[in-house]
């Protein structure tokens, strides 16, 4: 522990004592531009440097700022008392601002947020300044280096001197201590080496060519703003400051020299221009870089909400699909349960309809050879109940022949010796018989067979609208048609009953229209109900045709 204790003591050391030398060494720079009691100057890089180094060590380093100062004044002929309270002051300033970046507006030295710019500008950039002036001006003016009548001028002057320090320096250091290189390419190599070299140019022609000395023309200056345009655009907060800091280079050494647009007569007075303009020139850089960084911040958080929700969209689309193909495979399931269900209805009326033929049909035709043997004997006794038992006879051989008929409705017989069209023959004659219809069955030359299992279906679809159209329509014709037409070939049954909409259909209940609409579905096709040109009903079932089939012949 407590050799951890001497590193951390050693490393403050060593930082304050950096600190310090770093103040001393640009305080002197500084100081050789002094305009006001050897102790005022309007180019003073220490201000930007103290702020820059409570930021990256710490406000425990602060002391160095004061003895740096301290030195500086002292080796500069300001007496020791002036000079030890300006040193406080040096230090006051860019502490005070240090501590409200960091504790009110969370300052980060990226100053890529609009807002820190605006913060720096404001409490270190303005604020500190005036805090340092204000005690130093004051020490000068009680030290005897400043006249009363002066103070103001020189308080003026030491804040703009501190603040060209703070706006053109420090955001240099910044950009080297969190080094982010913009440039990632040749080209971009290239472009900031022409950037350098332009700025460099034109700073020279303004600020230090002589045919422009004490010209005075104040928009001459105005041609370096492309270039801190160009380097905040395109090489973000690092490109304006090395542009910023170029240009005031050339710019105080043109106009300590008595050349470019702010050269005066006097030498303070061209100092004060050149300082007011460098400090603009300065903020214009660091507003348009920190526009720039946001810009970009937001343009990639923009692309990466971008990329997820494209993500989340293919997942979800993934999803979908999934769900869709379960659902299909749950259709083909339902369909071909379906399928089976109606098939064991069918297997079902198809052994009903056995036993109706085999059992009651047998035993009926019993009946009627018992009864007839009977009305034979009792006719040959001339007995009287002979006429009762002729009437018997009739009567079984009636019920024999409608179990026979509706036998075969449920299972057509004609079916397996003739195919569809003998069925759809048999159910024709069938509604003729039983209910006195006249029923007439068309199939067209060119239709197509299906195979037996979608052929009973086809069956039973049309058994069931002729039922339907016996039970409600009160017609007296039906016309049973199968038709081809392109791909598709349709059974239509139609009657001039009272007719039956398909609302009215929907709202019916025994029609069986579920049922036609499973056997349609079975087929491949759909069902319709429509209302035809005799006020009657149209039952349509359409379907596809199926390929490699034969022809069944006109059947009438």
């Amino acid at each position: 522990m407590a050799t951890i204790r001497d590193n951390s003591r050693f490393s403050l050391f060593l930082h304050t004592g950096i600190v310090a030398a770093a103040y001393f060494a640009a305080a002197k720079l500084g100081l050789s531009y002094a305009v006001v009691g050897g102790a005022i100057s309007l180019v003073w890089p220490s201000s930007g440097i103290a702020l820059v180094a409570l930021l990256a060590f710490g406000i425990e380093v602060a002391p160095g700022i004061a003895v740096g100062s301290f030195l500086a004044n002292v080796s500069a002929g300001v007496p020791a008392t002036a000079a030890a309270v300006i040193g406080i002051g040096s230090m006051v300033g860019p502490l005070t601002a240090v501590v409200l970046l960091n504790r009110v507006t969370r300052f980060q030295i990226a100053l890529e947020r609009i807002n820190d710019v605006l913060a720096f500008i404001g409490l270190a950039a303005v604020m500190s300044p005036a805090l340092s002036g204000l005690v130093g001006t004051t020490a000068l003016l009680y030290g005897g280096l400043v006249p009363s009548a002066g103070y103001a001028a020189a308080l003026l002057k030491w804040w703009l001197g501190d603040m060209m320090g703070v706006l053109v320096v420090a955001p240099a250091l910044f950009s080297f201590l969190r080094y982010s290189n913009p440039i990632r390419s040749a080209q971009r190599a290239v472009e900031a080496c022409a950037l350098l070299a332009a700025t460099v140019w034109v700073s020279y022609l303004i600020f230090g060519a002589p045919q422009l000395a004490g010209h005075g023309y104040y928009p001459a200056a105005l041609a370096i703003f492309p270039f801190v345009i160009w380097g905040a655009l395109r090489f973000d907060r690092l490109g304006a400051s090395i542009v910023t800091l170029t240009i005031s280079a050339l710019a105080v050494w043109g106009t300590r020299h008595g050349t470019g647009p702010f050269a005066a007569e006097d030498p303070v007075d061209s100092l004060v221009r050149w300082c007011t303009f460098a400090n603009v020139v300065a903020i214009t850089g660091l507003l348009l870089a920190a526009a720039r960084a946001q810009e970009r911040r937001a343009h990639d958080l923009l692309r990466a909400a971008h990329i997820e929700l494209e993500r989340r969209v293919e997942e979800r689309t993934e999803d979908l699909e999934r769900a869709n193909n379960e659902l299909k495979e749950e259709m083909v399931r339902r369909r071909r349960l379906e399928g089976e269900l109606i098939q064991i209805g069918d297997q079902q009326q198809r052994l009903i309809g056995q036993e109706l033929h085999d059992g009651l049909g047998q035993h009926l035709t019993s009946l009627g050879l018992y009864c007839a043997a009977l009305n034979q004997k009792l006719q040959t006794q001339g007995h009287p109940a002979a006429a009762d038992a002729a009437i018997l006879v009739d009567l079984v051989k009636q019920a024999s022949l409608m179990t026979r008929r509706i036998a075969h409705g449920l299972d057509p017989v004609a079916m397996e010796y003739g195919g569809l069209a003998a069925a759809l023959h048999a159910l024709a004659e069938t509604a003729r018989a039983l209910n006195g219809v006249d029923c007439k069955l068309e199939i067209a030359p060119d239709v197509d067979l299906l195979d037996p299992l979608l052929q009973v279906n086809l069956y039973r679809a049309a058994q069931e609208a002729v039922n339907n159209a016996l039970k409600y329509c009160h017609g007296h014709r039906i016309w049973i048609d199968l038709q081809r037409a392109g791909g598709l070939q349709t059974l239509s049954i139609s009657d001039d009953g009272i007719g039956i909409g398909p609302e009215e259909m929907e709202r019916a209940a025994g029609l069986g229209l579920h049922n036609l609409r499973h056997r349609a579905s079975l087929l491949g096709g759909s069902c319709t109900v429509t209302r035809n040109g005799l006020g009657g009903t149209t039952v349509a079932i359409s379907y596809p045709l199926p390929e490699g089939c034969g022809h069944v012949q006109n059947v009438r």
